[in-house]
């Protein structure tokens, strides 16, 4: 056994960043001395120098490593059975060629599989934004020219509709922090973008109402006012949307001055829109700047 400060010499790491490691992720179990002092097994010594490695070579962070370290714990794997399995189908491309081949084979556990894999390797919106939504164009693209069947893409979007509304369900939600609707407007049925930046706001702790694709605006004034809402998140693809999309808001806004509005898609690039104190179009890179500015000030 070995102690804490060994330990920190043998693996090349602080005493309190395997401290704050082992009480965050639970990733070592280190016993007690009779003296209460943290005695470490080589067991512990391997676990932190692999999530050391991992962080080294592959340029992650420790949530990252340690979640890497829980699908090869989980999934029982030797280490070369590890590396074979990240090392073939860890990066983007190939989950999604495997992925769309299990969707178009409608193979439902096994498309699970393969999106449970996704998320242990990357984080939630890598995996929507770099797999899960192209592999959704290229589906909607096939079926379109007539390469697969509407069985297929409706079992697509399913899917991954599914998976996107457990993350919703399952992350924690902050009370003191605004309520958001989430829609895109009728005949608009593009809604990855909204998607994204739900999970963004969930991420964060905000309850979000998600609506989803074509949604009429008969009837959202009530579900704002019985809700409590405090921002509306709307997005639309289609440029030909931005003028009922913006009357709504300006009759929203008499209705209720408090309202947010934030708007996005391809719809609102290259548009002429009056951006004030209470309507904002920010941009994806700056999701996180926009949220400190303007969403944490309730």
């Amino acid at each position: 056994m070995y102690t804490i400060k060994k330990v920190s010499e043998l693996v090349d790491i602080p005493n309190v960043t395997i401290r704050a490691w082992e009480n965050r992720y639970h990733i070592i179990s280190p016993q007690r001395s009779d003296g209460g002092h943290r005695l470490y097994s080589q067991d512990d010594i391997n676990t932190l120098k692999w999530l050391k490695k991992q962080m080294e070579e592959r340029g992650i962070k420790i949530s990252e490593a340690v979640r890497l370290l829980r699908v090869k714990t989980q999934n029982n794997l030797t280490e070369k059975q590890y590396e074979h399995r990240t090392k073939v189908i860890g990066n983007y491309e190939e989950l999604q060629d495997t992925l769309y081949r299990r969707l178009i084979e409608l193979d439902f556990v096994q498309a699970n599989e393969i999106i449970d894999l996704a998320f242990s390797l990357h984080a939630i919106e890598d995996v929507f934004l770099h797999i899960l939504a192209p592999v959704l164009v290229r589906i909607g693209d096939e079926w379109e020219a007539g390469s697969i069947g509407v069985a297929e893409e409706h079992f697509t979007s399913e899917l991954i509709m599914h998976r996107f509304t457990n993350f919703l369900r399952v992350l924690p939600l902050h009370d003191h922090l605004p309520k958001v609707l989430a829609f895109c407007p009728e005949a608009e049925l593009h809604h990855i973008g909204l998607m994204l930046f739900s999970l963004f706001l969930r991420k964060k702790g905000n309850e979000v109402i998600y609506l989803g694709a074509n949604t009429p605006y008969k009837g959202l004034t009530e579900i704002i006012k019985r809700k409590n809402i405090s921002v509306i998140a709307i997005s639309t693809t289609n440029s030909n949307s931005i003028e009922n999309i913006m009357n709504w808001v300006k009759k929203c806004l008499q209705e209720n001055p408090h309202l947010k509005f934030v708007l996005g898609g391809k719809g609102f690039e290259n548009t002429q829109i009056q951006l004030t104190d209470q309507v904002f179009i920010p941009e994806a890179q700056d999701w996180e700047n926009f949220y400190k500015l303007q969403m944490t000030n309730y």
